[in-house]
């Protein structure tokens, strides 16, 4: 049994942040966790932003040790459920965000070595994860090979070359929606270079977004299947960091 298993708090539907709100490197971001601990981790957030969910997310991590730190790089431009309604007017919203969408992945390179370089010491050791749209933004920074171990759940537009920039521990927690055959590729290309470095989990009952804004924290599975990511990743970090 993971000692996360019997560590982590449960998932809560309603849900009151135990972080705060101040800037790194530039940018206003979410941080939790003991300050004077030297796992931290650098959270890319969804497209969703500071959904409550992915703030439960880094609460989680930061319940066992880890200082986690979430930079807002989306510069509070997010996605908002409405664009999914499917009305003409929300779908004219939607492909006009994406169109012009902030987190575009050759700006997003800088801004998270930042984030590496602000929250880097001497002592610490630090961790990377991305959802959705941030595995990409990680996988393609400059920063890639910095970090000491890196994550992603549901992984956005994941393909067997992203396997070239990684030479770290690598965490991998795809749903059902994500190309399988790309995420084994990353997955096997990886282990072939780290032996025993790769923790690999395919969500089959859940969607693209389970372990972030689209999380479903009412009960049931999807509510096991969140909680069951966060001990996976808690695992993962407290081994490589």
């Amino acid at each position: 049994m993971s000692g996360a298993c019997c560590t982590l708090p449960p998932v809560q539907a309603e849900y009151t942040p135990k972080g705060t709100y101040t800037e790194v490197s530039g940018l206003k971001s979410y941080v939790v966790g003991p300050e004077d601990s030297d796992k931290v981790i650098v959270f890319v957030y969804d497209v969703f932003g500071f959904s409550p969910q992915i703030i439960q997310g880094a609460d989680l991590l930061a319940s066992q040790g880890f200082r986690v730190v979430m930079p807002d790089f989306l510069v509070g431009k997010y996605v908002d459920a409405a664009m999914f309604s499917g009305s003409e007017e929300d779908n004219k919203r939607k492909t006009e965000y994406f169109s012009q969408f902030p987190g575009a992945f050759p700006t997003q390179s800088k801004p998270i070595a930042d984030a590496l370089a602000a929250v880097k010491t001497a002592t610490a050791k630090v961790g990377a994860i991305g959802f959705c749209w941030g595995w990409k933004a990680i996988v393609l920074s400059e920063a890639v090979g910095k970090f000491d171990a890196i994550a992603s759940a549901h992984p956005s537009f994941i393909a067997p070359e992203d396997a070239n920039a990684i030479s770290t521990p690598l965490a991998l927690l795809p749903s059902k929606d994500e190309d399988k055959t790309a995420c084994e590729a990353v997955r096997d290309a990886v282990e072939k270079k780290l032996p025993g470095q790769v923790v690999y989990k395919r969500y089959e009952q859940a969607v693209h977004g389970w372990a972030a804004a689209r999380g479903d924290l009412k009960g049931g599975q999807a509510t096991d299947d969140f909680a069951d990511a966060y001990q996976t990743l808690s695992a993962f970090f407290k081994k490589y960091l």
